[in-house]
């Protein structure tokens, strides 16, 4: 089927327009799209259309900017657990990921950034969408973590040979690291200034990195003018995180008026990812997680909505990052964090700019993608309905009616019924 990409002009008429930064939806919009930009927006007959143009008749539906997820894990793989991902291969891992990296682009987010990934997959399955050999969204990686031993993964007996998961126990060590990464091409510096709250002998309570340390990866990356972002938890690793000079706070479970404070006077954004507790709270012990797992995550759970709220109120940007490939957060089940999110507090509207405009200036492509304006990417959700109204339509697939990707059409949906 043509997907249109290229000098073809296509009109999307009549649809109810979401822009993405919390303005009054536009009721009778018109878009034009030519060349993988947004050359025309209006409402209503405002625009001349070219006899030539493909064009689509919306009546009755939403256009949205294509959705940005700030935190995911595209090599991991649902219903994996830690011994089966052991045991792929990284060509199979790999290709698992290229599959997710579909599952999520069909499910309306045209970009993400990857914030943790084993044997660089996240680079070839990056560039891999780049170069248009794999279909999936635009993705901001980071590589392997900035992580002490015993932070982030389990020890196993020396006689296993576990190969992909580097860590660092010295700013040495730490600063070649990051200078690796970066050489490598990666976007982003994902580093751990606290432990993990599933892992039987990692405390999120605990710092990881010493602010030392963090302070190293944070100097090399911002060297090169490439941003960090830190998986905190804990009081001490958030404030190691902050006063480290990271651009992102991801999870964010304790964070204090102090802390609040400082992510507002310097702009640091949170990145709550609520999906993966929720679920867990929800199954409990059913989870299939063992007990202990299922305690920490309830725990964490409680506290980070506090904080969460917190920071909602006090003004602090939050972006939306669902931690998918986290058990029961599954790549294409994104769109739950939204719902996820409103039901801690934000409304609908809000949590629709977390997951467009707020998400792409916390990747810093904001001029680029992250609400619909001329000029900008032709980054776009088609959905049957109104988002504002139910925010779950988001997740339901048969919603989606189409998906652009800087104006080629990835995901068609049910749109050529609307071909006018």
């Amino acid at each position: 089927m043509n997907n249109f990409k290229g000098s073809m002009t296509i009109v999307l008429k009549g649809a109810r327009i979401i822009d993405g930064t919390g303005s009054d939806p536009v009721t009778d919009g018109t878009l034009m799209i030519r060349d993988g930009y947004i050359m025309e927006l209006g409402s209503g007959d405002q625009i001349e259309v070219p006899s030539d143009a493909v064009t689509y008749d919306l009546k009755g539906l939403t256009v949205l900017p294509g959705l940005i997820d700030t935190h995911t894990h595209i090599q991991l793989f649902e219903g994996d657990g830690e011994l089966d991902h052991l045991k792929d291969p990284v060509p199979r891992k790999t290709l698992k990921a290229a599959y997710n990296a579909q599952k999520t682009l069909e499910a309306g987010f045209t970009t993400i950034r990857d914030l943790g990934a084993e044997n660089l997959i996240d680079l070839a399955v990056r560039d891999a969408c780049e170069e248009g050999i794999i279909k999936g969204p635009r993705m901001k990686v980071s590589g392997y973590k900035i992580t002490p031993t015993g932070a982030d993964f389990p020890i196993y007996p020396p006689e296993l040979q576990i190969s992909g998961r580097p860590v660092m126990d010295s700013p040495g060590e730490i600063r070649k690291a990051t200078r690796t990464l970066l050489a490598l091409g990666v976007d982003i510096i994902k580093i751990m200034t606290s432990g993990r709250t599933f892992r039987k002998s990692s405390s999120p309570n605990a710092y990881a990195l010493s602010l030392e340390e963090a302070k190293t990866a944070v100097e090399e990356a911002h060297n090169q003018g490439v941003p960090v972002s830190s998986h905190a938890h804990g009081a001490r690793g958030v404030k190691i995180a902050l006063a480290a000079g990271c651009d992102t706070i991801e999870h964010g479970t304790v964070l204090d008026d102090e802390d609040i404070e400082f992510m507002l006077e310097n702009k640091v954004f949170l990145i709550p990812t609520l999906s993966y507790g929720k679920r867990v709270e929800e199954l409990g012990i059913d989870s299939g997680l063992p007990s202990y797992s299922v305690s920490k995550a309830i725990s964490s759970r409680k506290q980070r909505l506090k904080s969460f709220k917190k920071a909602l109120d006090a003004g602090v940007k939050i972006a939306m990052g669902s931690d998918a490939g986290m058990p029961f957060a599954g790549h294409g089940r994104n769109a739950f964090e939204l719902e996820v999110m409103v039901e801690a507090g934000m409304t609908d509207m809000q949590a629709v700019m977390a997951t467009t405009s707020l998400a792409a200036e916390a990747l810093n492509i904001e001029e680029e993608t992250g609400s619909i304006h001329k000029g900008k990417f032709a980054d776009l959700v088609i959905v049957d309905g109104d988002p504002l109204q139910d925010i779950r339509l988001l997740q339901k697939k048969d919603s989606i009616v189409a998906v652009f990707k800087q104006g080629e059409i990835v995901s068609y949906g049910e749109l050529e019924k609307y071909r006018s």
